[in-house]
């Protein structure tokens, strides 16, 4: 940044201010800069990125604030924003705050210009406004201004009010939150009625800040359905996990988190897919992603901006990465989707191997003012377009085959990325270059896996005391092998980018050699270390390659590292081939040390395992330090949704990756619009037939957002506004129901001379799908009759021998399972639902009346 001092601000908005927030363990900066949006005066927030110490957030607090003052008033803070993205690769060194106690007086400066700008832009709207100066004066509501927003309350005589100059002392109301830890209710929001501005309690410290008008919920007339799939791995393992949760608002009530100022329907959808054929990240990310989400969307009472729920979405994500990395699971890993949806705004994204699609039908054409034979021209091309497809993230994007991604890696890690192969944070193990059969071939895999100089050029100890002779006698050998004229032309472009690093390696051990062969040996001592992919996790390996006791303190193994390889590795620093790999035995060091203090092993996966098919992952720690291969970044969109439209999300796990986009579209097209998971399960079925690795574990999340309900094209009222479609009070149903070998109590509303299942869960689920599409693609005026023909051919429910109907009767509210009751009471007379999953097995039910 600049050392000229910002320009003073001009606008009729407050000026921006910035906070350090304190959550999941880190510090942020956040700048909450105000913006005129119609009538009313808003905040919006951009934070900076996570840091573990509070002055380094302090530090980002005064660059966002700098440069959103040098740019000015800006409604969308596109220079802030590109601010924030450059301080991300920011990290600060200790000569950085020197300057501390000037930026700490330059925020106090700060303070005292917007509180003058605030008492000008105030007794401008007084002089204005006679009503607000007698209000202001005597401390009286004014009547022009009432709060936005639900359950304001006045005051008790126990309640702390901020003391704000010009703000009255008893014109306030407050809005209170229940406290999630202790369960008490305490204000949090404060509204001034005489002169109607609006403040909110700092979470660091007992101070107030001045916040925007809060958004005045809406309840738009849109149905939301989502459903998932998830098929085990040839081995019987749960690799993918989801997390529904259609009624946000109702969640957060139940976690003491309410989300009283935001719109009307929510929901979340969350994919992880397990890496490493283990599943305790994805777990682990499912179980606690709402819980990290939904306090950053209860703390605003304003509304959120697009670009503000993408950074949101990003914010949870790096937060549960820091906690996977700082828990026992810290080498598991997992890719993740994530699907927001709040009121007309759907917030897609996705990080590693999960797939996030948008769907959408095809466009409706018009046939006001044209002929009946035109009109039916239109609807017949309407009804047999494809729905259109379009990839927000994940997949394929955050693999090798993206240049960028393969590149980025490649020039981290100093390998050659190979798809076939994966991504491994250590070098190729005698025992994978053993299953290779061709000497070519074991060469090329060697020393594109390897990590550092020594394992491209395949030394020992031995081969370095026998000093530079030995290493160029290795080198030349070797480089005859791969050399790129000795190779075919499907070989030859590997065989360049191995023989180059092959080369450079040669280069680097001389060079190292020749200033010091002691401290050459110790940094081969310490990759020799981290390529046994035990460093990190097991105390004893990291012990030893210290020289210290397993259960020393940190103190102990800080003076041990300084006292044995500091001062050698330093020698090395000033050769230039040799920086890299120093600076990566230095980071390895860290780790050790780490592991030491730490005390307990962790698990690592086994080596068939280690290596990932993505370049982009939550949790895989090794694969983060001492090199960073790995990208946690996560893409996200914002899609808004048009009234009287369908749109569609697929959310695809790695173990699918083979079907296509088309195939997902037909699929989600032929199950449009309630019947997610039907979709969702075939999509995983046929994506793991035609899988490139059979046996792997696949998930799928599918979800349909309706905002045709209740919307009519002639209607001139608000859609936000138009009355709900009314629920019947009653509807008559009948089903087909499968059971499961396993399942808990004896069911007394079984089918009677029914054997007891010996099925699987997934077999019954399969079945009944089946059976949906199979009664989905004949005649619609025969469907009645063709579904009780099954009822009575396949239901284990009793109610197949009710006559006549074979039917379950009347169901009023509350007479059945949650499951049951939203897909009887959410579907149409005379329509079929989607697989239902209930206490009782698994069901396909058609409503009769």
């Amino acid at each position: 940044m600049s050392d000229k001092k910002p320009p003073k601000w001009k606008a009729k908005v407050p000026e921006p201010e910035t906070i350090v927030i304190y959550e999941d363990g880190q510090y942020r900066a956040e700048l909450i800069s105000y913006i005129e949006k119609g009538d009313r005066v808003k905040d919006i927030r951009v934070r900076g990125p996570a840091r573990l110490a509070r002055r380094e957030a302090m530090k980002d607090g005064v660059d966002l604030f700098t440069t959103a003052l040098t740019a000015g008033y800006d409604s969308a803070l596109f220079e802030v924003r590109k601010r924030r993205k450059e301080l991300e690769s920011v990290k600060y060194k200790l000569e950085d705050f020197v300057d501390e106690e000037a930026e700490k007086r330059a925020l106090e400066e700060a303070k005292k210009r917007k509180e003058a700008n605030l008492k000008e832009m105030q007794a401008e709207l007084n002089a204005k406004d006679v009503l607000a100066q007698m209000a202001a004066r005597t401390g009286a509501l004014n009547e022009k201004y009432k709060p936005v927003g639900p359950k304001w309350l006045k005051p008790g005589s126990m309640v702390s009010l901020p003391l704000i100059r010009g703000q009255p002392e008893t014109a306030w109301l407050i809005h209170e939150k229940q406290d999630a830890a202790t369960g008490k209710h305490r204000p949090w929001l404060f509204f001034n009625g005489a002169t109607g501005l609006y403040y909110r309690q700092k979470d660091a410290d007992a101070g107030y800040i001045q916040i925007g008008v809060p958004h005045a919920p809406q309840e738009y007339p849109m149905s939301v359905h989502v459903g998932s799939a998830s098929l085990l791995s040839s081995a019987g393992k749960k690799l993918d996990f989801a997390v529904l949760l259609p009624e946000l608002h109702k969640t957060g009530f139940l976690l003491k988190q309410p989300l009283e100022f935001m719109d009307k329907p929510a929901s979340l959808a969350v994919l992880c897919d397990g890496l490493r054929n283990a599943p305790a990240a994805a777990e682990f990310c499912v179980r606690k992603f709402h819980s990290v989400l939904l306090p950053k969307l209860s703390a605003r009472s304003t509304e959120f901006e697009d670009f503000e729920l993408v950074d949101l979405l990003r914010d949870c994500v790096e937060s549960l990465d820091g906690l996977i990395l700082n828990s026992p699971a810290c080498f598991a890993g997992c890719s993740i989707g994530v699907t927001l949806q709040i009121g007309t705004r759907v917030v897609l994204g996705s990080l590693g191997g999960v797939r996030c699609i948008l769907l959408r039908p095809p466009e409706k054409f018009s046939t006001v003012g044209v002929s009946a034979k035109i009109a039916a021209s239109r609807a017949a091309v309407a009804a047999t377009a494809p729905w259109t497809t379009r990839c927000i993230a994940g997949g394929e994007l955050n693999s090798f085959a993206n240049d960028d991604e393969r590149l980025r890696v490649e020039s981290a890690g100093n390998q050659i990325c190979d798809c076939s192969m994966g991504l491994s944070g250590r070098s190729a193990s005698p025992a994978m270059l053993a299953k290779l059969p061709d000497e070519r071939e074991r060469l090329l895999a060697q020393v594109s896996r390897a990590t550092g100089c020594f394992a491209a050029l395949g030394l020992t100890i031995a081969d370095l005391k026998a000093g530079a002779a030995s290493i160029r006698s290795l080198y030349r050998r070797r480089s005859l092998v791969v050399h790129p004229d000795k190779v075919g032309a499907a070989l030859r472009e590997r065989a360049v980018g191995v023989f180059a690093k092959l080369e450079k390696a040669a280069t680097t051990v001389q060079a190292m050699l020749e200033v010091d062969a002691q401290a050459t040996e110790l940094i081969f001592e310490i990759d020799a270390a981290h390529d046994s992919g035990k460093l990190g996790a097991e105390p004893s390996v990291a012990a030893k390659l210290l020289g210290v006791e397993e259960g020393s303190t940190s103190k102990v193994v800080k003076e041990a590292i300084k006292r044995k390889f500091h001062a050698p590795l330093g020698r090395l620093q000033s050769i230039s081939v040799a920086y890299k790999d120093v600076e990566r035995a230095l980071k390895a060091l860290e780790v050790a040390e780490q592991a030491v203090a730490r005390g307990t092993q962790l698990w690592i996966p086994q080596e068939a395992d280690e290596s990932v098919l993505v370049t982009r992952a939550l949790g895989c720690k090794d694969l983060k330090t001492p090199v960073p291969l790995l990208n946690s970044s996560f893409t996200a969109e914002c899609i808004d949704l048009e009234p009287g439209t369908i749109a569609a999300v697929a959310m695809v796990a790695d173990g699918a990756q083979a079907i296509s986009e088309s195939q997902i579209a037909k699929i989600i097209a032929r199950h449009s619009p309630c019947r997610p998971r039907a979709a969702a399960l075939r999509i995983a079925l046929e994506g793991t037939q035609a899988a490139l690795r059979p046996g792997d574990a696949a998930g799928v999340i599918c979800g349909y957002f309706d905002y045709t309900s209740g919307f009519s094209a002639s209607s001139e009222s608000p859609a936000a506004k138009r009355a709900k479609v009314a629920k019947p009070d009653r509807v008559r149903v009948s089903h087909v129901l499968l059971r499961w070998a396993g399942l808990k109590g004896e069911d007394e509303f079984s089918r009677p001379g029914i054997s007891p299942a010996t099925r699987t869960q997934a077999e019954a689920e399969k079945a009944l799908l089946e059976l949906l599409e199979q009664l989905l693609a004949g005649e619609p005026k025969t469907l009645g009759a063709r579904f009780k023909a099954e009822v009575l051919k396949q239901s284990e429910c009793q109610s197949a021998l009710t006559v006549p109907y074979a039917d379950l009767g009347w169901m009023e509210p509350g007479g059945a399972e949650a499951s049951l009751e939203i897909a009887c009471f959410g579907m149409a007379s005379g329509c079929v639902s989607d697989v239902i999953i209930s206490s009782r097995g698994a069901h396909l039910m058609y409503r009769l009346g």
